[in-house]
Formats: structure tokens, C-alpha cells, sequence
């Protein structure tokens, strides 16, 4: 119920409150008014439906690149575990992987717009090649630095999304061109129809249609940050963590080296 009620805020109340109001004035003063509503539905419709599919593609976009990021990273991971890299260096780059992970996460979830320490998060996995390059083959890291021109890539277009949202101009004009329906709507459907009209027809119909337009404008509002965790269609963050994918695959090839040894066991008994 939670994710339903999300698309309403005071937005929703401002304009179903406007609706009743304009439409009590309209009928206790008898005005009505002839509207053209084509060209405010093009100015509502058009730029809603523009900024919602931008806001989609986004999301989806994020998506990719988280995905992108959490294989590549996990990718060098793997590949210097199964390296000749010594416990400690492994355990070294391992904490590296993981403080990458959080940073670039926390900062995706958070209101900051410093990306400093993901910057400097990423650019520590360079230090640490530099740093044990005499341990490290050249064709060996020639393919780690592969996957690390893709887990940057991905951290770059995710920062950039993070900083920039959907433009602001068309979100505008939608909201206002919004407002400026449920004010003379009443007035239209007056005469449209008749100034005898009851209240509750009159009322029910705009604040329907308003509640319907705003609706729409606060599930665009609520999709411009997907990382936020503050709507039902944002991303499930978590999913994305370094340790999460590293700590299943351990625990597979934990199972698989049991199912070895149980098998080398039972073939020694019937010999």
C-alpha cells in the first residue's frame, strides 16, 4: 500500500484543494467561460510524456551501468585471487574493492554532488597495480586494466546521472500548465453544459482529472533520482554491493569443493 500511496504528496492536496475551490466559485458566482483546452493539453501532454520517457531511460540506463560496475569490479577480483599474489596482497586489494563499492554507493544514495572520494576511491586500484607490478604479469594486467577501463566508465556515467537530472524547463511549464487546468476547467465544463450544474459533478470531475495529471507529474518527479531509495521504482541499491555477489560465489565454490571431497571419499570406500 506504501508504494501506492507514494505518488501522493502536497502537490496532489494543493491541486485537489484548487479543484474544490474553483469549482465552488464558479458556481456560486455562475461563471462560465469558453476554453480551448487543445493547446493546454498539448502543453501538459507532450512535455510530461518527454520528461517521463527521459526519467525511464535514465533508470534503465543506471541500471546498466551498475551492473557493468559490480561485474568489472568483481572480474578483477577474481582474476587476482586466482593470481600469485600473496594472502596479504589479496586481502589488501580485496579491502580496496570493498571501500570502491561503499563510496561509490554511498554517494549514489546520498544528497552530496562531491564526487571527490569516489574519484579517489577508483583511481586506488591503479596505485595498487603500480604498486605490485613486479608481482603481476604484463598480458595479466594488460586484461585487469581492461576490466578497469569498464568498471570507469561505469562509475563515471553514474556520477554524471547523479549530478544532472531530466531538464528543468519542461517539468515547469507541465506543473503550471497543471494548475492553470483545475483553475478554468470548472468554468469550461459550465459551459459547456449548464450553470445549473451540481457541485459534486462539477467538483468530482476536474479534481479526477487534476488528480490524474498531478499523479503522473509526481511519478516523474519521483523517477529523476533512482538512487534516491524515497520511491517503489527506485533502484534496489543494495543488490549492487561488491560483497554480495563475492560472498555467493564464495559460498559456491565452497559447496562444490564439499561435493569434491564427498565424491573422492565415497570412491576410496568402494575400492
Amino acid at each position: 500500500m506504501k508504494k501506492y500511496l507514494s505518488i501522493f504528496n502536497f502537490q496532489t492536496v494543493v491541486i485537489i484543494g484548487l479543484s474544490l475551490l474553483s469549482s465552488f466559485i464558479c458556481l456560486r458566482y455562475q461563471l462560465s467561460l469558453y476554453v480551448d483546452f487543445l493547446i493546454l493539453n498539448f502543453i501538459i501532454i507532450f512535455p510530461l510524456t518527454f520528461s517521463l520517457s527521459m526519467a525511464f531511460r535514465r533508470r534503465e540506463r543506471a541500471l546498466q551501468y551498475l551492473s557493468l560496475f559490480k561485474a568489472s569490479l568483481q572480474s578483477v577480483f577474481y582474476s587476482l585471487e586466482a593470481g600469485k599474489l600473496d594472502k596479504e596482497k589479496k586481502k589488501e586489494f580485496r579491502s580496496i574493492a570493498e571501500n570502491i563499492s561503499a563510496t561509490l554507493l554511498k554517494y549514489l544514495t546520498g544528497r552530496s554532488i562531491d564526487s571527490t572520494p569516489v574519484q579517489e576511491a577508483s583511481h586506488s586500484i591503479f596505485n595498487f597495480m603500480e604498486a605490485n607490478k613486479d608481482d603481476i604479469k604484463r598480458t595479466f594486467s594488460v586484461k585487469i586494466y581492461l576490466f578497469l577501463f569498464r568498471m570507469n566508465e561505469s562509475i563515471e556515467f553514474l556520477l554524471a546521472t547523479h549530478r544532472h537530472r531530466t531538464p528543468w524547463g519542461p517539468r515547469a511549464i507541465v506543473l503550471f500548465a497543471i494548475y492553470i487546468f483545475v483553475i478554468f476547467y470548472p468554468a469550461a465544463l459550465l459551459h459547456d453544459a449548464s450553470v445549473g450544474s451540481a457541485f459534486w459533478y462539477v467538483a468530482a470531475m476536474t479534481a479526477s482529472k487534476g488528480l490524474i495529471l498531478i499523479s503522473f507529474f509526481n511519478v516523474q518527479n519521483l523517477l529523476e533520482n533512482p538512487f534516491d531509495q524515497s520511491g517503489p521504482d527506485d533502484i534496489r541499491i543494495d543488490d549492487f554491493k561488491f560483497l554480495a555477489g563475492v560472498n555467493m560465489a564464495e559460498g559456491l565454490m565452497t559447496a562444490v569443493e564439499i561435493t569434491s571431497v564427498d565424491q573422492d571419499s565415497e570412491i576410496l570406500d568402494e575400492e
